[in-house]
């Protein structure tokens, strides 16, 4: 089969393997910032950069596993996008409510 119009630059091979790492990367790095951010406050928390990253990096990989047809690699990162996007909406919305409730809003470290 033809796959050349299946996605851009299909061809470009050093490209692709950089978004694949760069996918690997940003997933993987998510738990040291985590980590740390955690080591900060002396308890264990989860700062929305850490679903921001989960996102980014599961877009990423997406894209790498589509352009190469990988159906195990799609199928580990396709329904990631959900909770990731469940918790942003539940941080942000509490943020709203805290703050029409007069609440200080986090620092911007967590925006």
């Amino acid at each position: 089969l033809d796959h050349d119009g299946f996605m851009p630059v299909q061809q470009n091979y050093l490209l692709w393997k950089c978004i694949g790492f760069a996918g690997i990367g940003t997933f993987g790095t998510r738990f040291l910032v985590q980590w740390i951010y955690s080591e900060k406050h002396g308890e264990s928390k989860i700062p929305p950069i850490f679903w921001w990253q989960s996102l980014l990096g599961t877009f990423l990989c997406l894209a790498y596993f589509l352009r190469q047809q990988d159906s195990v690699g799609i199928l580990g990162y396709v329904m990631n996008v959900v909770p990731y996007t469940r918790n942003l909406m539940l941080i942000y919305r509490k943020r709203r409510i805290d703050a029409a409730a007069g609440f200080a809003v986090q620092p911007s470290v967590e925006k």
